[in-house]
């Protein structure tokens, strides 16, 4: 019988699961989390509540499957080490652990200041506050923010923004406001609900996405590589509409082809970014010669991306894995193991991590090999021990109850 190990449990881990057991391979799945839902949770904000609950589904019902083991509440290089589970003889090691890192952002002085923030624990901020034992970190959100980034998680951080600028106005004049309603509504579709009309709200310095190309190179829609030139035109075309649509529905500003170069500091307080102007040439972006200018901002948070945490004995490409084949995912230097989804993609995006299951999932599924009864054997050692250690008696359901 075969039998792999899945490194986390979210959007890739259990669709490389799902193909792998409709094949009769046996997975166990570790995850860092109470439950194997990865950025689906606290990655998305919460407006996204029907898909976050219909990707739970598919997920519950992978990790019930008779061929799934489940551990939850453990860590790959803190309560495992990677030589541990790299000792036991797997047909094949899958890292579907995602990018939880933020992306430093490029002036690494602009983390010392209190109203910078990344994209990661901003979007937990919004998705927890309002809840009664909620003790994290505060945000003020200001007007005149900027957003560092591109893509359809840096216009959520913006529509975060847009929203809760609306909340300070109206939440007392609108008896049992919901921001998610008005998030899915957009902002002036649910204030005219109320007859309150966006422009009385005196709104005057709406958030600002900053993104160094433009928007036709935004990856807003997929672009399949094996279109021809029209249709790639049609599809950075439409590009364009998305994001004009998202503009009318959340009425944040765009700053295409506009590179940070620099800090606007005022008294020691950061109050902006000194920004270049670029042009693109061949997708990419070219500084313009003397088109430096400063663009104020009050709060300024990096939407730039996620990395794959680190993790002694894995194989490390600089700040990402060592992943030497893009779609098999086959990390460099170690036999058998291979990245998928966003620790491959370093996207976030569900659809990609999912395709990036999928494929990774058909390149290795005849590569594997039968593992022998003593390693099938330490393997079911391993993984009475890592349940038990955590408390979870491998009924998913019952554990997902007691969250």
């Amino acid at each position: 019988m075969k039998a792999v190990l899945i490194i986390g449990g979210a959007v890739s881990g259990s669709t490389a699961a799902q193909k792998l057991t409709a094949e009769g391979v046996r997975c166990v799945i570790i995850d860092q989390n109470h439950m194997p839902y990865g950025k689906i949770e606290d990655g998305l904000p919460r407006w996204h509540d029907k898909q976050r609950t219909k990707e739970y589904l598919k997920i519950d019902d992978i990790m019930c499957h008779e061929l799934v083991d489940f551990v939850p509440l453990t860590r790959l290089g803190k309560d495992i080490s990677f030589e541990d589970i790299y000792n036991i003889d797997w047909s094949c090691i899958y890292f579907a652990n995602g990018a939880w890192k933020d992306r430093p952002f490029p002036i690494s002085e602009i983390e010392r200041f209190s109203n910078f923030y990344y994209q990661n624990p901003f979007v937990y901020w919004f998705n927890h506050y309002h809840e009664n034992d909620y003790s994290g970190p505060s945000v003020e959100i200001k007007e005149n923010a900027l957003v560092i980034g591109g893509g359809l998680a840096s216009i959520d951080v913006c529509k975060i923004i847009q929203l809760e600028l609306a909340r300070q106005k109206v939440e007392s004049k609108i008896e049992d406001f919901d921001i998610v309603a008005m998030a899915h509504k957009g902002i002036p579709k649910y204030l005219a609900l109320h007859d309150i009309d966006y422009k009385t709200l005196n709104i005057e310095g709406a958030a600002t996405l900053v993104y160094r190309r433009d928007v036709e190179n935004m990856p807003l829609t997929t672009i399949p590589d094996n279109l021809d030139a029209e249709m790639v035109e049609e599809r950075k075309s439409a590009r364009r509409k998305v994001l004009k649509n998202m503009q009318d529905k959340f009425l944040f500003n765009v700053s295409e082809c506009t590179q940070p170069i620099g800090l606007h500091i005022v008294d020691d307080n950061l109050e902006g970014l000194e920004i270049i102007k670029s042009k693109i040439v061949d997708g990419k972006p070219i500084a313009i010669e003397d088109s430096n200018s400063i663009l104020k901002g009050s709060l300024i948070i990096s939407s730039i991306g996620s990395l794959p945490e680190p993790i002694d004995g894995v194989p490390m490409d600089g700040s990402t894995y060592n992943i030497i084949d893009k779609e098999s995912g086959k990390f460099d230097e170690v036999d058998k193991v291979h990245g998928m989804g966003n620790a491959v993609t370093g996207q976030g995006n569900i659809k990609a991590s999912r395709v990036s299951a999928k494929t990774v999932s058909d390149l290795t599924i005849d590569l594997l090999k039968d593992v022998s009864a003593d390693t099938m054997d330490t393997i079911n050692s391993n993984v009475k021990d890592w349940q038990k250690k955590v408390s979870y008696d491998g009924n998913y359901l019952d554990w997902k109850a007691k969250k």
